[in-house]
């Protein structure tokens, strides 16, 4: 594990911690820190106590400068925004340290940087492949068991939470959001598409879902997964997707504009329109109980005021203030509506009929199932880090060019 991915996941058990001592109650945060503090010694070893104590030691230093508030007092929309821009940093941290390990590795110079596994993230096929030979036939991918990893807490996340991965954690949904605010800038006013043409927009996405549950699910026999998963082709699966951005052809090259075209024309294209995990979770996330709700009685709506400063604030241009429990395949819980409903209403909340969900909360969730789950699964399980060898990656890059299914 690269040291990135560990400070990574490091910083979200710290979090977790922060979260049950500043919110303890009795004995259930004592077991849970009890629980968290096992399940550290377990499966640390020295490469996540050296992420450990840059993530404590960079917070100490902090508070000393500018002392940290109490996070129950951090509102909804700063703690996604700081959430959100330090994993984007994270995140490009271990896009050049894996740009930089296979450069070296193409000129044959032993890389010097590790490979970091997360990268694996953005292979669902292969995750998705991968879960199936594990649940199916016990089999763990020994080439990019991270993306088995991936593919399991994010359906598990989107079960329990629904989309709220796309709104707190991914990082290509903050660079949408970048590439389209330069684009308003240019070019000023908020483009919305047609009903009907949105429509086919948004199908998109489920197309291309279907295409790779198609792959996953059906166009490899149970037979020949271990085969394939053994296969140069899955072996190279992440050098293959990176070769189809960065060496365009033509397909690629059309593909990719027209990926960038609706990013930076509409608000959330991607997410909205193009991104298959996207659809994927909202699927799953028909099937949580914690939704965006508003309470009528509570509403400015039921004392004969025209609000709607709900729906205005939607980023998916759902109508919010016409709802009482929001089911919206777009909805990603960022909480948007929330924040914006006047505090003397209170009338919005993420959470079931009879519980709410603070933000805070939904992040610590969020962390356990998509930070602390893999660290269990690296340290408890072993599986987490490929296990090909430099000398056949190396042999793989070589001939990248000709492998295919």
């Amino acid at each position: 594990m690269s040291v990135i991915e560990a400070v990574t996941m490091a910083a979200g058990l710290v979090y977790l911690v922060l979260l049950l001592w500043q919110g303890r109650s009795g004995w259930s945060w004592t077991l849970s820190l009890v629980l968290a503090g096992a399940a550290w010694l377990v499966a640390a070893d020295s490469v996540l106590w050296l992420a450990l104590g840059l993530v404590v030691g960079s917070l100490g230093l902090l508070h000393r400068i500018w002392p940290l508030p109490v996070l129950a007092e951090i509102s909804s929309q700063p703690l996604r925004a700081w959430t959100r821009h330090l994993l984007l940093l994270c995140w490009g941290l271990v896009t050049v340290q894996y740009g930089v390990h296979i450069w070296q590795l193409g000129q044959g110079i032993p890389p010097w940087l590790v490979r970091p596994d997360v990268v694996d993230g953005f292979l669902p096929i292969a995750g998705g492949l991968g879960l199936r030979a594990w649940l199916g036939q016990g089999i763990a991918d020994p080439h990019h068991p991270a993306a088995t990893i991936t593919v399991l807490v994010l359906s598990l996340s989107a079960l329990l939470l629904g989309r709220a991965f796309c709104a707190w954690f991914c990082p290509l949904g903050l660079v949408g959001e970048w590439l389209h605010r330069l684009r308003t800038r240019l070019l000023p006013g908020e483009w919305v598409p047609p009903r009907w043409l949105d429509w086919l927009l948004r199908a998109q996405k489920f197309l291309v879902l279907g295409f790779l549950l198609f792959i996953i699910l059906l166009a490899v026999p149970a037979a020949a997964l271990p085969g394939y998963l053994a296969s140069p082709y899955h072996q190279a699966a992440d050098m293959k997707m990176g070769a189809f951005f960065f060496n365009l052809t033509l397909i690629s090259g059309l593909c990719l504009c027209w990926v960038l075209l609706l990013t930076v024309a509409f608000r959330q294209g991607f997410c909205r329109y193009l991104c298959p995990y996207g659809a994927w979770l909202s699927l799953l996330g028909l099937l949580t109980p914690l939704r965006i709700r508003r309470d009528p009685d509570r509403c400015l709506r039921s004392a004969g005021h025209d609000c709607d400063r709900c729906s205005r604030a939607c980023p998916s241009r759902i109508q919010v203030h016409q709802l009482i429990a929001v089911h919206s395949l777009e909805c990603s819980s960022c909480m948007s509506c929330v924040a914006a409903c006047p505090k003397s209403a209170d009338a919005l909340y993420l959470g079931s009929r009879a519980r709410r969900l603070e933000p805070q909360w939904l992040l610590g969730l969020l962390c356990l199932l998509l930070l602390v789950l893999p660290l269990l699964s690296y340290g408890l399980l072993d599986i987490w880090v490929s296990q090909t060898p430099l000398a056949d990656r190396y042999e793989l890059l070589q001939r990248l060019p000709w492998l295919n299914h």
